[in-house]
This record gives C-alpha cells, structure tokens and sequence, in this order.
C-alpha cells in the first residue's frame, strides 16, 4: 500500500506518462512507481489483475490530456462510457477504496466536470489538479513531487544540508517519531560511553583525536560517483533546409551520475555560428539521472554547405563536441502560400546581419575618438534592438492538421499548430486565444472556407477547409466556381468505402466512407463518416492537397500518404521524393523524416475487385528521443505500401507499420476497398 500508480490513455499521453515515470522513480524510487498493468496472462480477469495493482498504491496519478474525455473506440463510442475501459476501472476503484487520486492536467487541458463524467467517477472532479508543462517541466513537475512528498511524509522536516555532515548538497528528511526519538536516545547514549572509554584509556597518553576524526571527512567524496554528463545524438544534418525558412534538430543532455551537474555553457562553432538559435528550458543543475532538452534551429542566410558543431563544456572534462552541417537552398518561386506576402518577404531573416557588425566595431571606435566624432553613435545605438526579429522569426509557424466536423449547422474547427504567434480562423470566429492546439464551434448556413492563418516572426502560413452543412438532402452539394471537371479526376459525391484492419486480434474492424464535396485544381474537400451495420456517423470534414507528395494526419484514420496523388499527376514511373512533409506524432515524437519512392506496377486484389495498381513505397524515420519506459512505445519507424488504380482515382490499398524504438511493431493497419462509386 505505499506505491504510484499512473494512470494514462496512450493515445493521449504516453509520452508524457514515460517521462513522469522516470521522474518520479528517480526521487521516490523504481520499486515504488507503476505504470501500465503488464502480464496479465491470457484467461486471468483483468478486473481482478487491475484491483489487485491499484489496490497496492497510496497514491493513483491520473493524466488528463486534452483528449482524455473524447477519444473513442472503434465503434465510435466513448471509452469512459465502457465500464470496462482500463481508465474507468482503475479510476474508479481508487476512489471507492479512498485511495489519494491526484489529477494532473498536461499542457493546459482542463478539468472535467462532474456531469461529463460517469457516475462512478464523478468525485474526480472535486479532486484538486497540478498542472504539467512540456516548455517548464522541472517547475511543474516538481510541484507534483512536492504534493506526493506531503502525502508519504506527513511529519518530516527538511535538515539544511549544511548541518548534515557528509550530505552533498542534498536535502535529507528525518522522520520526527516516538520510534525516531527512543532510537536517537539510545545513540547518544552509545556516543556518551564511547567518549567516556576513549577518556580512560588516553589518560596516560597524549591524546590524538584530531587524526582519528579528520580521517572520515573524505569518505562523502569517495562513497557517491561524480555526475556525467552525456548528450546525444553525436551529429545533427539539417540536409536542405530552404532560404527563408528554418531547420530544427535537437540535443538530448543528460545527468547519467550519482551528483548534481550545473548547466554547462553551450556555444556554436564554425559557419554555423549565428545562424543557429538555441532555445532550451534547462534548469540551471541537472540533478542525478534527470535530463533535458535543447532545441538548436537553423536558418540558412546564404545558399551553399555550411558545417559546424556544438560546443558542450562541462568545465574540469574535456568539451562535448557535437557535429552539424546543413546545405542552404534558394527558395523557389512556389513556395509562397500567403497573399499580401512580397516573394522577397522570406529573405528578410539575413537583413539584420549587416546591422549587428557594424552594431559592435563602431560602436566601441568612437568612445575614444574626440566628442564630435560621436554624433552618429545616437543612431548606432539605437540599432542593436534591431537583432530582435531574427529572434522572433526564427519559429517559423507549422500547420499541422486542420480538421472540421460538422453536425446539423453547427461545425467543430480543431487545429494543431506550432510556433505561431498568432492565430486566426476567417470568415469566423478570427483571432484565437490558443494558438497551439483547440476546437472552436461555429455556424454553418451554406458551403463555407475556413481559412487558418498562423503568424510567427515575419512568416505566414494559412491551410483552408470547406464545410457544408447537414443533412446532404437539405443542402445539396454544388460545385463551386473553381471546380474542374476532368475525368481524370474524382467529382462530387465520389464515394470510397474502405475497410480498416489492424495488426492485434484484438483490434477491431472499421468500414469508413470517404466521399468527396468539392474538387479544386490542386485538392479535394471530403467527408470521413464511419458506417456501421445499420447506422453512418460524419466523423469530419477534411482538406487534401492533391498533386503534392506529402504525409496527411487526420483522427480517425492516422496518418496516409496523399491519396490522391495519382489522380492529379503528381506520380510518374521514376518517381523518387526525398524530405516528404510529415506532421509530428505528438509534443515529444517530432522530427520525421520521410523518402519514398514508385516500386513499379502489380496486380493487387481487394475485396472491391482486382486491379493493375502502381505500387508506392514510404520509409519514415526519426530519432528515438523518450525514456527508457517508452521504447515499446515510442514511434520511431513508419513504412508504407500504396497501391494506386487510375480507375478508381485513389489507392485501393495501403499497408501502415509503425515501429518502436525498441523494434518491437507497435501496428500494422491495412486499409482495403471494398467499394467504390463514381458520378
């Protein structure tokens, strides 16, 4: 009855969950920190496996993301509303069995209402909350450590490491009890007759306490290892990263010894230096097996190979030195999405270069030369604030889903944005408070665009949307004045259905329609609706490029590569695409890397017949940057076969593998046609 239990949705907050996890068995220790129910063998009641783990614990942490009350299962339905869903379950037994529940809300979530809630969980929502921050970390983690260290020591009191000889710089608590007190009587009491028997036995000879008590003093260095400092990986290639635009790679530190570390200086070597910007929320000491992350982002100011490394000095140790290189590109001419945006915009990052040259050898000339050469100093020092745009333009703004669902003539907008300083969504609702990640309802009377604009620094990005209101029969569909007819292409009211199996006989099947609303020059709007026996479900509204190989991400079919592209042209028999656009997976599991090439052509068969299809190939990668509890996890590999039809004007088939650090398959999704129908 004395371990943490913590509670999480994978789906939610599994990147979270390991990195707490290693925080807290850090401070508290492993044997005392759970996570997941692992090794239920098969026939064992999981309800028994789940009550007896909880029922081991003093204290149940909940992680609530911003998705935990919504995800639903395959079916459609909400998992808090299964009685067995493994949430439900070990939340709920903690509370019946007053176990402590400590909510934690990640990254600005909120806490639910009673009302949203099951009957049996409704408590969790008079529970006081901590909130968790990926950008302050330590801070609100360690206000999390600081509520549990009051729930296991009640009547301690901290010693000042200066009075505890030996201590390291380390805070110990000593537990004030009657147990503690008889036991530091019968210490003393030991302590008062050794003296008394040293006294009689020196009192013929001189005495030498001194050396008898200096020896122990260096046993505190000798006992504890020294703190190491590790970081990784050992070389960073930002490949071609366009003018204008900005690369981002980051450095693991870590503290792997037994002693504090203080924050090493970090310094930017070679034709890199100036051009990368460091951004980190390290604490100022890295305490013993913690860690933290560095985020180095590069913007090329001139075309060509650049090369240099990161210095890493850890003071009395040789430096660490990490390698980078990196090639700048021109931008080209199509880059620019943004109307009202000069082409040149873009190569207003190396504008202040000249600035801060002159900025520094000038300025520091004229101080010793007669006071009327110090006339244009006013105006030289006024420039130095000028260095401040590249700082604000080096978080270049990135659009990674934007989604609608419409219900009726009401829509759900949900976006997933990065770095933007500011958001809005036009004609409505305009500027948004949250410019990270959120759904906003709006109206729907007629077919509308929503266009997204994200803004950081002097670069906008914009994604657009169209939605029609519900039901279809009220408000027939009609082509839009940008519609093209081609026969090439799909049209309005094209309809795919496609079933949806995953790796796991556990996993459930799905029968999902895709159906087109609109078709542009360069993209499709279509609606995603989940079809059960006797029912369909809208599940949301969708915006895909057309022609552009790129990797889309949407919630209920993950991630695809564009399915689309054969219809527009964008596939041709020697194909071979390097840096492919893929969204993160999450806050943590960034970074992707995506290539890909045209296999040839091959006859597959699916349940909607069989077909002379154009195999494609998709290899994505990236670094594994979680703890070690995430390795079976953690996402570090996705590989995809396509199959695409020129008559039915979208792949027919596609097989997903994602792979984890560990090397062990986390799924394998195989989306298949069984039906197809065309206007």
């Amino acid at each position: 009855m004395d371990g943490i239990f913590i509670s999480y949705r994978r789906e939610d907050s599994a990147g979270y969950a390991g990195r707490l996890y290693d925080r807290l068995a850090a401070h508290f220790g492993s044997a005392r920190v759970f996570m997941d129910v692992e090794g239920i063998a098969p026939g064992t009641d999981f309800v028994e496996a789940i009550e007896r783990a909880v029922s081991s614990c003093k204290v149940l942490i909940v992680l609530i993301g911003r998705e935990w009350m919504d995800i639903a299962d395959a079916d459609g339905r909400r998992r808090l509303d299964d009685p067995n869903d493994f949430i439900r379950l070990e939340t709920g037994m903690a509370l019946r069995r007053d176990i402590r529940v400590v909510p934690v809300l990640l990254e600005g979530a909120r806490m639910p209402r009673e009302e949203e809630l099951p009957e049996e969980l409704s408590a969790l929502s008079r529970r006081q909350a901590i909130e968790i921050s990926h950008k302050q970390w330590e801070a609100s983690t360690g206000n999390l450590i600081e509520a549990l260290d009051k729930i296991y020591f009640p009547d301690q009191a901290k010693v000042a490491p200066d009075s505890i000889p030996g201590a390291g710089g380390e805070s110990i608590h000593w537990r004030t009890s009657r147990r503690g007190l008889w036991l530091a009587v019968g210490l003393a009491g030991l302590v008062g007759l050794a003296l008394l028997g040293g006294w009689l036995l020196t009192r013929s000879a001189p005495p030498q306490p001194v050396l008898t008590r200096a020896a122990p003093e260096p046993a505190p260095t000798v006992a504890r290892a020294a703190g190491r400092l590790e970081a990784r990986p050992g070389h960073i290639d930002y490949g071609r990263v366009t003018l204008g635009s900005a690369g981002v790679a980051s450095v693991t530190l870590r503290n792997s010894g037994d002693t504090a570390l203080p924050m090493p200086a970090l310094e930017i070597e070679g034709d890199l230096a100036g051009v990368i910007t460091l951004d980190h929320r390290c604490p100022g000491t890295l305490a013993a097996a913690d860690g933290c992350r560095i985020e180095l982002r590069f913007e090329p100011r001139r075309a060509g190979p650049v090369n240099g490394r990161l210095r890493i000095d850890r003071g009395d140790e040789a430096p660490i030195l990490i390698a980078m290189s990196a090639v700048g590109e021109a931008e080209s001419a199509t880059e620019t999405e943004t109307p009202g945006i000069a082409p040149e915009m873009p190569l207003t990052g190396p504008a202040p270069e000249p600035a801060t040259e002159p900025a520094t050898e000038p300025a520091t000339e004229p101080a010793t030369e007669p006071a009327t050469e110090t006339v244009p100093e006013p105006v030289r020092s006024v420039t130095p604030p000028v260095e401040q745009p590249p700082a604000v333009a080096t978080a270049e703004p990135r659009i990674l889903s934007f989604t609608g669902k419409v219900s009726g003539s009401r829509a759900e907008l949900c976006y997933d944005v990065r770095d933007a300083e500011q958001l809005r969504i036009l004609p409505q609702p305009g500027r948004l408070t949250n410019p990270r990640k959120d759904c906003v309802t709006v109206r729907v009377a007629e077919r509308t665009t929503f266009q997204i604009i994200a803004r950081g620094g002097d670069r906008n990005v914009t994604d657009r949307l169209v939605l029609t209101p519900q039901p279809p029969a009220a408000h027939p569909v009609t082509p839009s004045p940008d519609t093209v007819v081609d026969n090439r292409l799909p049209q309005v009211r094209d309809q795919w259905t496609y079933r949806v199996s995953g790796r796991w006989a556990s996993t459930s099947r799905r029968t999902i329609e895709v159906s087109t609303l609109s078709v542009a020059e360069n993209s499709v709007e279509e609606l995603l609706s989940l079809i059960d026996a006797d029912s369909r479900r809208a599940l949301g509204q969708r915006h895909v490029r057309g022609p552009v190989a790129y990797v889309t991400q949407s919630r209920p079919l993950g991630t695809e590569f564009s399915p689309y592209l054969a219809a527009f042209g964008g596939l041709e028999s020697e194909s071979d695409w390097r840096g492919i656009p893929t969204p993160d997976s999450n806050s943590f599991w960034t970074d992707w890397y995506s290539k890909g090439m045209v296999k040839g052509r091959e006859s597959v068969t699916v349940p909607a017949g069989t077909f002379r299809a154009v195999k494609v190939e998709i290899w994505s990668t990236r670094r594994a940057s979680g703890s070690s509890t995430e390795r079976d996890q953690e996402p570090v590999r996705m590989h995809y076969n396509i199959w695409y039809a020129a008559e039915v004007k979208r792949y027919v088939k596609m097989v997903r593998t994602i792979t984890a650090a560990s090397g062990q398959a986390i799924d394998t999704d195989t989306f298949e046609l069984l039906s197809y129908r065309q206007q």
